[in-house]
């Protein structure tokens, strides 16, 4: 399993139409959240976590499988198949603001909140051990500004990336999250 996992693409990417169709459905949503932490699952497995049954889950996994999103995972069993994730990260790219990008990203803002929130919950029911952090701060920024910051983020998590890729696969794993997004005031 180690070895299928250090073969993967570091990031599977969808973008504009394709990634509406994709994240149309909360039941696919769900599905790549719990996979692209590292999980595989069967149908059954998949329904219960979506509410749905067996049959109508498989017409989703299938849905993701042939788009990329899913692979079938090796040593699965005649009687039921079980989905891994394709790569190790997953991202939706919109185009522009007219073309329904908004769609695919909420939906990708969903997956990322829902996995968030998993991730939080285990690190607390753990007795929050390690040297996790949680932060948010407001910067008053120039676009500029704005902009070299991601850039920098960016670099520094391709450095961390190579890091971890040549360290020893036993040692502990660290999920990472980061959003930088323009303040907007609800008006009153």
């Amino acid at each position: 399993m180690v070895r299928q996992e250090a073969d993967l693409p570091k990031a599977f990417v969808i973008e504009g139409p394709q990634g509406l169709k994709l994240l149309a459905h909360e039941a696919r949503q769900r599905v790549i959240s719990v996979v692209y932490e590292g999980n595989e699952l069967t149908a059954t497995a998949a329904a219960e976590l979506c509410g749905l049954t067996p049959s109508a889950m498989s017409y989703h996994l299938r849905m993701l499988e042939k788009a990329g999103v899913l692979l079938a995972a090796e040593g699965s069993d005649g009687r039921e198949r079980r989905y891994r994730r394709a790569a190790r990260s997953f991202q939706v790219r919109g185009g522009d603001r007219g073309s329904g990008a908004g769609v695919p990203l909420r939906s990708t803002i969903g997956i990322w909140i829902d996995t968030l929130t998993r991730a939080i919950e285990r690190w607390l029911g753990a007795g929050a051990q390690g040297t996790g952090a949680i932060q948010t701060q407001v910067l008053r920024l120039t676009a500029e500004q704005s902009a070299e910051l991601v850039e920098r983020m960016n670099a520094l998590f391709e450095e961390y990336d190579e890091v971890s890729e040549a360290n020893d696969p036993d040692l502990g794993e660290w999920e990472t999250y980061w959003a930088h997004l323009p303040r907007v005031r609800e008006s009153r």
